[in-house]
């Protein structure tokens, strides 16, 4: 493992920007950072974070090459939705033409149609989000 030591201007600037974020993902990368700088190893860290070690390493590169601003930037768009934009549709439709009483109700409906198992809570998560569905959530 290579030595990572932070000079005292980069603790400050890893201490004002790790005060204004409110994104625990990106405070995970500055707190890697300062820990790698007491000499823990990117492992030791990763168990800590609940990260791999590889993610560690990634971002201790990025830092090194990019800066604080690359190292902070969040780009995580989310896993695409398991229905396609057809079956979105339609269920979009079919919520049009009956609204959804419960999410368990969506959560059959997507089950019979499409072929589809989603846990309730996904099925409420993707029916406020997708959809803007705000509909009880236990059956």
């Amino acid at each position: 493992m290579a030595k990572f030591t932070l000079t005292d201007e980069q603790k400050i600037e890893l201490d004002n920007a790790e005060m204004q974020l409110d994104n625990n993902q990106l405070i995970k990368r500055i707190t890697a950072l300062k820990l790698r700088d007491k000499g823990l190893s990117n492992i030791e860290i990763g168990e800590v974070l609940l990260k791999s070690d590889q993610s560690i390493s990634n971002w201790v590169q990025l830092y090194l090459k990019e800066g604080l601003s690359s190292l902070l930037q969040w780009n995580y768009k989310g896993r695409p939705s398991i229905l396609s934009l057809e079956m979105q549709q339609k269920l979009k439709d079919r919520n049009a033409l009956k609204p959804f009483d419960k999410a368990s109700e969506a959560q059959s409906y997507i089950k019979e149609e499409f072929g589809i198992e989603y846990h309730l809570h996904w099925v409420q998560k993707l029916l406020k989000k997708n959809f803007n569905l705000h509909i009880r959530k236990h059956s």
